[in-house]
Protein backbone atom coordinates (compact mmCIF):
# COMPACT_ATOMS: atom_id res chain seq x y z
CA UNK A 1 0.00 0.00 0.00
CA UNK A 2 1.13 3.08 -1.01
CA UNK A 3 2.10 5.86 1.52
CA UNK A 4 2.09 3.27 4.26
CA UNK A 5 5.46 2.71 6.36
CA UNK A 6 6.22 1.00 9.64
CA UNK A 7 9.20 2.33 11.57
CA UNK A 8 10.83 -0.71 13.46
CA UNK A 9 13.86 -1.01 15.45
CA UNK A 10 16.79 -3.83 15.56
CA UNK A 11 15.55 -3.86 19.49
CA UNK A 12 14.34 -1.61 21.71
CA UNK A 13 15.34 2.13 22.87
CA UNK A 14 17.11 2.59 19.54
CA UNK A 15 16.01 6.02 18.76
CA UNK A 16 12.03 5.05 16.28
CA UNK A 17 10.52 7.39 18.24
CA UNK A 18 12.98 10.45 17.55
CA UNK A 19 13.40 9.12 13.75
CA UNK A 20 9.78 8.73 13.45
CA UNK A 21 9.45 12.15 14.61
CA UNK A 22 12.05 14.10 12.64
CA UNK A 23 10.47 12.29 9.92
CA UNK A 24 6.39 13.51 10.59
CA UNK A 25 8.09 16.96 10.69
CA UNK A 26 10.16 16.67 7.34
CA UNK A 27 6.91 15.61 5.31
CA UNK A 28 4.95 18.51 6.86
CA UNK A 29 7.60 20.70 5.68
CA UNK A 30 6.85 19.40 2.03
CA UNK A 31 3.43 20.22 1.97
CA UNK A 32 2.29 16.54 3.35
CA UNK A 33 0.03 16.20 6.18
CA UNK A 34 1.12 12.41 7.61
CA UNK A 35 -1.15 10.87 10.10
CA UNK A 36 1.08 8.81 12.66
CA UNK A 37 -0.26 5.86 14.36
CA UNK A 38 1.69 4.13 17.35
CA UNK A 39 -1.00 1.13 17.40
CA UNK A 40 0.03 -0.32 20.73
CA UNK A 41 2.29 1.46 23.48
CA UNK A 42 3.20 -0.33 26.54
CA UNK A 43 5.17 0.75 29.36
CA UNK A 44 2.50 3.61 30.13
CA UNK A 45 2.69 4.96 33.69
CA UNK A 46 -0.34 7.10 33.01
CA UNK A 47 -2.38 5.43 30.29
CA UNK A 48 -3.82 9.07 29.66
CA UNK A 49 -0.10 10.35 28.80
CA UNK A 50 1.32 7.76 26.17
CA UNK A 51 4.74 9.14 26.28
CA UNK A 52 6.05 8.22 22.58
CA UNK A 53 2.28 9.08 21.19
CA UNK A 54 2.26 12.08 22.48
CA UNK A 55 5.80 12.95 21.22
CA UNK A 56 4.45 11.47 17.69
CA UNK A 57 1.39 14.21 18.25
CA UNK A 58 3.59 17.07 19.15
CA UNK A 59 5.24 16.75 15.82
CA UNK A 60 2.39 16.07 13.97
CA UNK A 61 -0.58 18.51 15.49
CA UNK A 62 -3.85 18.18 15.13
CA UNK A 63 -4.03 14.54 14.76
CA UNK A 64 -6.26 12.85 18.24
CA UNK A 65 -5.01 10.47 20.52
CA UNK A 66 -7.36 8.14 19.75
CA UNK A 67 -6.45 8.13 16.10
CA UNK A 68 -2.32 7.56 17.35
CA UNK A 69 -2.38 5.04 19.61
CA UNK A 70 -5.90 3.25 19.91
CA UNK A 71 -4.21 0.42 22.87
CA UNK A 72 -2.10 1.38 25.49
CA UNK A 73 -0.70 -0.89 28.65
CA UNK A 74 0.83 -0.11 31.76
CA UNK A 75 3.31 -3.11 32.10
CA UNK A 76 6.74 -2.44 29.92
CA UNK A 77 6.60 -5.69 27.93
CA UNK A 78 5.85 -6.83 24.31
CA UNK A 79 1.78 -5.90 23.59
CA UNK A 80 0.73 -9.59 23.64
CA UNK A 81 2.34 -10.11 26.78
CA UNK A 82 1.38 -7.07 28.26
CA UNK A 83 -2.06 -7.87 27.44
CA UNK A 84 -1.93 -10.84 29.17
CA UNK A 85 -0.07 -9.88 32.01
CA UNK A 86 -3.02 -6.83 32.67
CA UNK A 87 -6.13 -9.29 31.76
CA UNK A 88 -6.90 -7.51 28.90
CA UNK A 89 -7.16 -8.01 25.17
CA UNK A 90 -6.59 -6.13 21.73
CA UNK A 91 -6.68 -8.33 18.51
CA UNK A 92 -4.49 -8.05 15.25
CA UNK A 93 -7.40 -7.98 13.15
CA UNK A 94 -8.79 -4.96 15.25
CA UNK A 95 -5.38 -3.43 14.65
CA UNK A 96 -5.28 -4.13 11.00
CA UNK A 97 -8.76 -2.35 10.74
CA UNK A 98 -7.92 0.71 12.61
CA UNK A 99 -4.65 1.61 10.31
CA UNK A 100 -6.96 0.72 7.42
CA UNK A 101 -9.74 2.87 8.25
CA UNK A 102 -7.27 6.18 8.48
CA UNK A 103 -5.06 5.07 5.81
CA UNK A 104 -8.54 5.33 3.42
CA UNK A 105 -8.80 9.11 4.34
CA UNK A 106 -5.55 9.88 4.83
CA UNK A 107 -2.63 9.69 1.78
CA UNK A 108 0.50 9.23 4.07
CA UNK A 109 0.74 7.00 7.34
CA UNK A 110 3.66 6.64 9.54
CA UNK A 111 3.37 3.83 11.86
CA UNK A 112 6.14 3.46 14.32
CA UNK A 113 6.51 -0.50 16.13
CA UNK A 114 7.66 -1.53 19.84
CA UNK A 115 10.60 -2.89 19.43
CA UNK A 116 11.89 -5.00 16.51
CA UNK A 117 10.17 -6.62 13.79
CA UNK A 118 9.30 -10.19 15.13
CA UNK A 119 7.82 -8.38 18.80
CA UNK A 120 4.54 -10.09 18.99
CA UNK A 121 1.36 -8.13 18.93
CA UNK A 122 -1.38 -10.54 19.06
CA UNK A 123 -0.59 -14.33 20.07
CA UNK A 124 1.67 -15.56 17.14
CA UNK A 125 0.77 -12.21 15.22
CA UNK A 126 3.71 -9.99 15.07
CA UNK A 127 4.52 -6.34 13.66
CA UNK A 128 5.76 -8.19 10.89
CA UNK A 129 2.65 -9.92 9.88
CA UNK A 130 0.91 -6.24 10.26
CA UNK A 131 2.99 -5.23 7.83
CA UNK A 132 2.58 -7.62 5.11
CA UNK A 133 -0.80 -7.35 5.99
CA UNK A 134 -1.10 -3.65 5.26
CA UNK A 135 1.69 -3.88 2.11
CA UNK A 136 3.73 -1.23 4.71
CA UNK A 137 7.21 -0.58 3.90
CA UNK A 138 9.73 -0.35 6.36
CA UNK A 139 12.28 2.01 8.00
CA UNK A 140 14.89 0.20 10.26
CA UNK A 141 16.04 1.99 13.28
CA UNK A 142 19.65 0.56 14.14
CA UNK A 143 21.77 1.12 17.57
CA UNK A 144 25.04 2.50 15.82
CA UNK A 145 27.19 0.15 18.10
CA UNK A 146 28.51 -2.95 18.88
CA UNK A 147 25.94 -5.62 17.70
CA UNK A 148 24.16 -3.98 15.37
CA UNK A 149 25.59 -5.63 12.71
CA UNK A 150 24.09 -9.04 13.74
CA UNK A 151 20.47 -7.19 15.12
CA UNK A 152 20.43 -5.40 11.64
CA UNK A 153 21.14 -7.93 9.39
CA UNK A 154 18.60 -10.80 11.34
CA UNK A 155 15.65 -7.60 10.87
CA UNK A 156 16.84 -6.99 7.24
CA UNK A 157 17.05 -11.19 6.74
CA UNK A 158 13.23 -11.28 8.38
CA UNK A 159 11.52 -8.69 6.48
CA UNK A 160 13.53 -10.35 3.18
CA UNK A 161 11.87 -13.69 3.88
CA UNK A 162 8.39 -11.97 4.34
CA UNK A 163 8.52 -9.95 1.04
CA UNK A 164 8.63 -6.46 3.03
CA UNK A 165 10.17 -3.86 1.30
CA UNK A 166 12.90 -2.34 2.88
CA UNK A 167 13.52 1.63 2.36
CA UNK A 168 15.97 2.47 4.23
CA UNK A 169 18.18 1.38 7.54
CA UNK A 170 19.29 4.70 10.37
CA UNK A 171 22.11 4.05 12.22
CA UNK A 172 20.93 6.55 15.46
CA UNK A 173 23.42 7.21 17.91
CA UNK A 174 21.56 6.82 21.26
CA UNK A 175 24.75 6.09 23.99
CA UNK A 176 28.53 6.49 24.57
CA UNK A 177 31.05 5.64 21.41
CA UNK A 178 32.29 2.20 21.44
CA UNK A 179 35.72 1.69 22.85
CA UNK A 180 36.72 0.54 19.63
CA UNK A 181 35.47 2.43 16.87
CA UNK A 182 34.03 0.18 13.85
CA UNK A 183 31.76 1.82 10.74
CA UNK A 184 28.91 0.05 10.94
CA UNK A 185 27.47 1.73 7.51
CA UNK A 186 30.53 0.75 5.99
CA UNK A 187 30.17 -3.09 7.12
CA UNK A 188 26.24 -3.23 6.48
CA UNK A 189 26.75 -1.25 3.32
CA UNK A 190 28.87 -4.16 2.15
CA UNK A 191 27.10 -6.99 3.72
CA UNK A 192 23.57 -5.23 2.05
CA UNK A 193 24.39 -3.49 -1.04
CA UNK A 194 20.35 -3.07 -2.10
CA UNK A 195 19.70 -1.38 1.08
CA UNK A 196 20.60 1.67 1.71
CA UNK A 197 22.43 2.60 5.05
CA UNK A 198 22.10 6.01 6.34
CA UNK A 199 23.77 7.99 9.11
CA UNK A 200 24.83 7.49 11.52
CA UNK A 201 22.70 10.51 13.59
CA UNK A 202 24.84 12.89 15.25
CA UNK A 203 25.15 12.26 19.00
CA UNK A 204 22.00 13.81 21.00
CA UNK A 205 22.40 16.11 24.00
CA UNK A 206 19.56 14.95 25.83
CA UNK A 207 19.18 10.94 25.01
CA UNK A 208 15.23 11.25 26.20
CA UNK A 209 14.21 14.36 24.02
CA UNK A 210 12.20 13.68 21.13
CA UNK A 211 11.53 16.71 20.11
CA UNK A 212 15.26 17.78 18.70
CA UNK A 213 13.74 21.10 18.53
CA UNK A 214 16.58 22.12 21.55
CA UNK A 215 19.08 19.86 20.56
CA UNK A 216 19.92 19.98 16.50
CA UNK A 217 17.99 20.77 13.46
CA UNK A 218 17.12 18.00 10.86
CA UNK A 219 19.60 18.44 8.57
CA UNK A 220 22.31 18.55 10.89
CA UNK A 221 20.68 15.29 12.84
CA UNK A 222 20.89 13.10 9.50
CA UNK A 223 23.66 15.15 7.96
CA UNK A 224 23.54 14.60 4.07
CA UNK A 225 21.32 11.67 4.66
CA UNK A 226 18.19 13.54 5.56
CA UNK A 227 17.37 14.61 2.22
CA UNK A 228 17.80 11.63 0.64
CA UNK A 229 16.01 9.76 3.41
CA UNK A 230 12.55 12.18 2.78
CA UNK A 231 13.05 11.84 -0.45
CA UNK A 232 12.82 8.30 -0.74
CA UNK A 233 9.37 8.00 1.74
CA UNK A 234 7.92 10.63 -0.16
CA UNK A 235 8.39 8.53 -3.44
CA UNK A 236 6.96 5.55 -1.99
Amino acid sequence: MSGLLLVTGTDTGVGKTVVTCAILRALQARGEKPVPIKPVETGCVDLDQPEDALALIAAAPGVPLGVVCPVRYRTPAAPATAARIEGRAHSFEGLVEHVRAIRAANPRVILEGAGGLLVPLDGGKTYADLAVELGASLLIVARNALGTINHTSLTLEAAKSRGIPVLAVVLNAVSTPDAVFIDHRAELCALWPGVPILGPTSRMKNLQSTTMSDEVSLMKFFGYDYRYLIDIIADN
